[in-house]
């Protein structure tokens, strides 16, 4: 059975934890438009020591057969840019997102568990 887009995006998260030790913070855009599979998964990636460019998405090809069934996009941006963007200082442009659900790395659910 094939996973739904914010399963997708969730195991996204998962593995971007796994392999980014600068990786702070990961959230799912909205909208996911879970009925059109071409229209791609979505996530907000906060990252120390990331260059400073503003919001660029940068896309990807659905992978299946590692289970990416649906097509991707990520945006990085540092800790500084992510919090003028909830300053609303620093916008999406012309790109319709708002922040959704935040995705978090087993070393924060540890912490959390303590």
């Amino acid at each position: 059975m094939k996973k739904s887009k914010r399963e997708t995006a969730e195991n996204l998260a998962k593995a971007h934890f796994e392999v980014e030790p600068n990786l702070q913070r990961v959230f799912l855009l909205e909208p996911i438009h879970e009925n059109n599979p071409k229209v791609p998964v979505k996530l907000l990636e906060v990252v120390k020591g990331t260059i400073e460019r503003g919001i660029e998405p940068i896309a990807f090809t659905a992978e299946p057969t590692r289970g990416i069934e649906y097509p991707s996009m990520i945006v990085e941006i540092s800790p500084r840019e992510y919090q003028l963007l909830c300053d609303g200082k620093m916008n999406f442009g012309t790109h319709a997102w708002t922040i959704s659900k935040e995705f978090m790395s087993k070393k924060n659910d540890n912490a959390s568990n303590r």
